[in-house]
């Protein structure tokens, strides 16, 4: 009778064991997944903020040269285009 509560008992122990492996692994992948979305999030809002700073940057260079071209006499435009806007052979 004693035999079989230690042999009971022990495969009460081993079982606790496990479960308790099984619940921190799962907990820790649950930790790593949440984690791994948070840095996709912040590398997505990194990149998006990028884009809308050379979006801006590029608006403000065309309006830039948009103003430059209004002030400009129309014949200097037209040799500026000639001189900047060949196409090279």
């Amino acid at each position: 009778m004693t035999l079989e509560m230690i042999i009971g008992l022990l495969a009460a122990v081993l079982s606790a064991i496990a479960a308790a492996f099984g619940l921190g692994h799962s907990r820790g992948t649950s930790k790593a997944e949440a984690k791994a979305d948070q840095q996709r999030t912040e590398e997505h809002a990194a990149a998006t903020e990028a884009v809308a700073e050379r979006r801006v940057e590029t608006t403000k260079g065309a309006r830039d040269v948009q103003q430059t071209v209004n002030h400009l006499p129309d014949d200097d435009v037209d040799r500026e285009l000639r001189e900047k806007f060949t196409r090279k052979t």
